[in-house]
């Protein structure tokens, strides 16, 4: 008997991802990563029409970026590596890009914007 379980986890499918064999092996990832991004942009529309839901991705990717970039600063820090500052920049752009994107108003009104 199959179970079906009622939700699955990200971190789940992430680790259904590293232990998955390749189906092909492709000469170009970029181009893979391209035709993934695009998937999930196509996906999300469908499910969430209006512009929050980009919002919202955006803001989670700034966030995901700049602690990356922070974690990459205090490690450079303590190797005593003077790229440790270029870091700690870059998280501070991106805090204010997630800072600009925050502040920006979608309305009250529900819309259901084209695909652009």
């Amino acid at each position: 008997m199959t179970i079906i379980p009622d939700s699955v986890s990200f971190n789940e499918l992430l680790r259904l991802q590293v232990d998955a064999e390749p189906d092909y092996v492709s000469a170009d990832a970029s181009e893979d990563l391209d035709k993934y991004l695009e998937s999930i942009l196509t996906s999300l529309h469908e499910d969430h029409p209006g512009p929050i839901a980009f919002k919202e991705l955006a803001l989670r990717i700034l966030t995901h970026l700049g602690a990356w970039h922070d974690m990459m600063a205090d490690k450079k820090f303590n190797e005593k590596d003077n790229s440790c500052l270029l870091w700690a920049a870059d998280e501070k752009l991106i805090h204010m890009a997630w800072s600009c994107l925050d502040r920006v108003d979608l309305g009250e009104e529900p819309c259901e914007c084209s695909q652009a």
